[in-house]
């Protein structure tokens, strides 16, 4: 039985049915949950690449749960995982750095085209609701992902192009916290790119989270305000009748 008929036969269950269902209402909240282990489940775990590994395949198969129902999604996620487990099993027959920098590039592709959903959800949402803020919350997450993996891209093509990322596995999490405290505006400069390629990219993505930041906040407010308007005008009406 190969995967897809595994996936069609759990289709046919009342019970997965019924964690569709309720991933689909609660599918940012559930994101957001799936991103914060993503980002802080290796933090006391003595294995810290297999915790690595465990976290980002959580984190792809809570969005293809979450997705399911949008099958442009759905399949692309699918086939994230199944490349991501191909490379991950053919570790021996590659070379680590080829494996390293098509996983990064994969990673870099979901985080992307999740991110283009979680935006959707901010931009045209009608009201401010828990939903509404996961979401919001989820894209500056998305962002701050998405930048982690483009240091990381930039790094295996030059390992010089930022200083202070240490060696093996944790360059990974170093620029991974590079990448929030550039976004978050905080530099503490313990890290510091070199190249100009790193530098621009650092422009780049910080020139996006201010955007995103300023942007988010101006819809959130703005939809406030309009539901607030909205329910004095119906109460004036009503006063008035």
């Amino acid at each position: 039985m190969n995967l897809m008929q595994i996936i069609m036969t759990m289709q046919e269950t009342e019970l997965f049915q019924k964690i569709l269902c309720y991933a689909r209402k609660k599918r940012y909240e559930l994101l957001l949950i799936s991103f914060m282990v993503f980002i802080f489940g290796n933090t006391f775990s003595e294995h810290v690449h297999v915790a690595a590994i465990f976290n980002i395949y959580q984190n792809m198969i809570v969005g293809f749960i979450v997705f399911y129902y949008n099958k442009r999604l759905r399949i692309f996620i699918l086939v994230v995982i199944t490349c991501t487990v191909f490379l991950d099993l053919c570790q021996r027959e590659l070379g680590i750095t080829d494996i390293k920098s098509w996983l990064g590039i994969l990673y870099l592709l979901f985080f992307f085209i999740v991110a283009t959903d979680v935006f959707k959800e901010v931009l045209y949402a009608k009201r401010v609701s828990r939903s509404l803020l996961s979401a919001a919350l989820c894209g500056f997450v998305l962002l701050c992902l998405i930048g982690t993996f483009v240091f990381y891209q930039i790094q295996i093509k030059e390992p010089n192009a930022f200083s202070n990322t240490g060696t093996g596995y944790e360059v990974m999490n170093n620029l991974n916290y590079f990448s929030f405290t550039t976004l978050l505006t905080i530099g503490y400069g313990d890290i510091l790119p070199l190249s100009l390629l790193a530098r621009r990219a650092v422009m780049l993505i910080g020139l996006a989270g201010h955007f995103y930041t300023v942007f988010v906040t101006s819809i959130i407010i703005g939809k406030y305000l309009s539901a607030n308007n909205k329910k004095l005008r119906l109460s004036y009406q009503h006063e008035d009748h």
